[in-house]
C-alpha cells in the first residue's frame, strides 16, 4: 500500500508535529526528508554548529598554540559536519520524492542514510589528508601523534674487572615471572579501560548519529505510521459530518412534508378559500416562498450563497409567515445587526421549527417568535449570536425539542467550529425557551 504525505512545502497535521516555531525544532513541523524539513533542517544545524566548531578549535589552538593544527583541525571538523548533515538527506529527499512502495521506500532511506555516512566519513578523511598535505607536506602527518620515544633497552657494560663479571652476568638474567595477582590485575585494568573508553565515546557517537539522521529514520517510520492513523480518523470524522449533515438534511425534509404540516396548510387554506379567500392566498404564497427558500439548502450542491446568514434569516421569515398565515395569533420579528456572514444552511430553521412545534402549537392564545442576530466580543475573538426566542409553553410542555434535530445542530456546530461554537437552550423569565448559536464571525 502506497503511503500518501503531505505536500512537502505543508506542515504537518497538529496531530503529527510538535506545533513549535523556533529556529532548533522548526523543522520538525514538516514530513521528514522533505524540501522544506532539509531547509530548516540545515538552517537550525548550521547556528549549532559553528558554536560547537569554535569551542572545539579553540580548545585545540589553546592546548597546542599552533595556527596549522588548528586549521587542520578546523576544515576537517567542518567537511565532516557538513556532510553528515546534508549527503544522507539529499539521497533520502531523492528516495521520498521516487514515491516507492512503503516497504522499498524503508530500506532505500536505510541505506541512503547509511551510504551518507560513510560519505561524509571519506570527505573528512580526505580534507584531513588535503590539508596535512598542504600545510605540513606530508598527508598522512599525524597531528596529535607527538614524538616517538626511544625504546629503553636493557645494556650490559662489560669491563675488565673481574669482580664486576659476577654483577654483570646476574643483571643479564631474565626476570622473574610476574606473580598471577599482577596478571589479573592487568585484565581487570584492561576491561576497566574498555569501558571508560565506551563511556567516553558516547557523547561523539550520539552526535554524529543526530546530525546524521539516525534519529530522524526512526522519527520518519514514526511519523508516517502517526499520519495513516491520522488520515483514517479525518476520513471517518468526515463520514460523521456527512453521515450528521443528511441525518439533519431529513430532519427538515421530515418536518416540510410530514402530514401534520402539510395537512395543517392545506386544511387551513380550505376552511379559508370560501370566507377569508385573501388569507387563503396569503398561505398560498407564504409557502411557495418557504419552499423557494429552504429547498435549493436541502440540496447539498455546495453553493456557499446557501450558507450565508441573510439567507437562513429568509428562511426563517419565510416560515414564519407561513405560520403566521395558519396561526393568526402568532406574530414574529426577525432582526440583524449584521447585513450578512458565514452562516451553516438548515442550522436556524432547524431552531424556528422547533420553536413552533415545541412551544408554540401547544400554546393556547397569542404567541411570539422572534429571531435576532448579532455580534460580540469575546477575547480577541469576533463571535456571531443568532438567537430564537419563544413565549410558548417552555421546558413544561410535553416535549422540551431535545430530539433529532438538535442533537445533530450541535453535531455539527462541533465538527465544524470545535469549542468555539455553542448551541444553548434557557428557559426565559417570562415563560418559553430561548435557543441560543455563538459561533465564530466569518464574513
Amino acid at each position: 500500500m502506497q503511503t500518501h504525505h503531505p505536500h512537502p512545502e505543508q506542515a504537518l497535521p497538529a496531530e503529527v508535529s510538535i506545533q513549535s516555531d523556533t529556529w532548533l525544532n522548526r523543522y520538525r513541523n514538516y514530513p521528514v526528508f522533505s524540501r522544506t524539513w532539509f531547509r530548516y533542517r540545515v538552517t537550525a544545524f548550521f547556528y549549532t554548529f559553528v558554536a560547537m566548531l569554535l569551542i572545539a578549535a579553540l580548545m585545540v589552538f589553546a592546548k597546542n598554540g599552533d595556527w596549522r593544527i588548528f586549521a587542520v583541525v578546523s576544515v576537517t571538523i567542518t567537511v565532516g559536519a557538513l556532510g553528515l548533515v546534508s549527503f544522507g538527506q539529499l539521497l533520502a529527499m531523492w528516495v521520498r520524492q521516487k514515491a516507492f512502495k512503503a516497504k522499498k521506500e524503508g530500506i532505500l532511506l536505510v541505506l541512503a542514510i547509511v551510504v551518507g555516512g560513510g560519505m561524509s566519513y571519506g570527505a573528512s578523511s580526505g580534507a584531513e589528508m588535503l590539508m596535512n598535505g598542504l600545510i605540513f607536506g606530508d598527508p598522512h602527518h599525524e597531528v596529535f601523534g607527538g614524538e616517538k620515544k626511544p625504546q629503553i633497552t636493557r645494556t650490559v657494560t662489560t669491563t675488565v674487572h673481574a669482580g664486576q663479571a659476577s654483577q654483570t652476568a646476574s643483571d643479564s638474567a631474565p626476570d622473574p615471572a610476574p606473580p598471577v595477582d599482577s596478571k589479573k590485575n592487568q585484565k581487570n585494568s584492561a576491561w576497566v579501560d574498555a569501558l571508560f573508553k565506551g563511556v567516553a565515546m558516547f557523547p561523539f557517537v550520539f552526535m554524529v548519529s543526530y546530525m546524521g539522521s539516525v534519529f530522524d529514520l526512526w522519527y520518519f517510520f514514526r511519523q508516517r505510521k502517526r499520519l495513516i492513523e491520522v488520515q483514517r480518523q479525518q476520513e471517518l470524522q468526515r463520514a460523521q459530518d456527512a453521515r450528521r449533515e443528511a441525518e439533519l438534511r431529513l430532519s427538515v425534509l421530515v418536518a416540510q412534508v410530514e402530514p401534520h404540516f402539510l395537512f395543517n396548510t392545506l386544511a387551513g387554506v380550505r376552511s379559508a378559500i370560501l370566507t377569508e379567500p385573501l388569507r387563503a392566498t396569503a398561505i398560498v404564497d407564504h409557502l411557495v416562498d418557504y419552499l423557494r427558500s429552504t429547498i435549493p439548502q436541502m440540496r447539498g450542491d455546495g453553493s456557499s450563497e446557501q450558507g450565508r446568514l441573510a439567507k437562513q434569516l429568509e428562511a426563517a421569515r419565510a416560515y414564519l409567515g407561513l405560520m403566521q398565515a395558519r396561526i393568526p395569533r402568532l406574530t414574529f420579528s426577525v432582526e440583524s445587526e449584521l447585513k450578512d456572514a458565514a452562516f451553516p444552511p438548515l442550522l436556524l430553521i432547524t431552531l424556528v421549527e422547533n420553536a413552533i412545534k415545541h412551544g408554540i402549537e401547544p400554546k393556547i392564545g397569542a404567541a411570539h417568535v422572534s429571531v435576532t442576530a448579532r455580534y460580540f466580543d469575546e477575547g480577541d475573538e469576533e463571535k456571531l449570536e443568532v438567537k430564537v426566542e419563544d413565549d410558548g409553553v417552555g421546558f413544561g410542555g410535553a416535549t422540551s425539542g431535545s430530539g433529532i434535530g438538535l442533537a445533530n445542530v450541535r453535531d455539527r456546530l462541533e465538527s465544524m467550529y470545535g469549542d468555539r461554537a455553542s448551541l444553548v437552550l434557557k428557559a426565559r423569565a417570562e415563560g418559553g425557551v430561548a435557543a441560543i448559536i455563538s459561533l465564530p464571525l466569518i464574513p
